[in-house]
């Protein structure tokens, strides 16, 4: 039975993996174009185009380093990351080949949580910014 770890995905910007990641979830998304008129009998007629295409990626983890919080911080120049890899791996028929997906991606938020007794840790959200690279690594 094919499976997949979440543990083995990876967010990377430049050379750098980002750390203390433990959940991260991809959302894709292809807005419809809604081209439904009085002919159409009350059913809703979709085109077949998109009105706009996106990825957002979620993610939050144990605090390891300030790295993602110092970007927010920064200022607001340093927030589009032009160099962003997210890795996850694809399990076909017994093999498993890492995919990537790449492009920029705006750092539109961070929130910090520190539980009186217990781990401090972030969440953080990633937007599309311009195409995308998704890549599927030969076996």
């Amino acid at each position: 039975m094919a499976g997949a770890i979440g543990r083995e995905f990876v967010i990377t910007r430049g050379a750098s993996a980002l750390l203390g990641l433990r959940d991260v979830s991809i959302e894709k998304t292809a807005g419809e174009i809604n081209i439904t008129t009085g002919e159409d009998s009350g059913w809703q007629l979709l085109l077949n185009a998109s009105s706009e295409r996106s990825i957002t990626v979620s993610f939050s983890g144990i605090s390891k380093d300030s790295v993602i919080r110092d970007l927010v911080m920064a200022g607001t120049e340093v927030l589009l990351l032009t160099d962003v890899v997210l890795t996850y791996p694809i399990y076909v028929t017994g093999n498993t080949t890492a995919a990537t997906l790449s492009g920029n991606f705006r750092l539109s938020g961070i929130t910090d949580t520190g539980p009186y007794n217990d781990a401090a840790t972030f969440d953080a959200v990633l937007m599309s910014s311009g195409a995308m690279v998704y890549t599927i690594e030969a076996a």
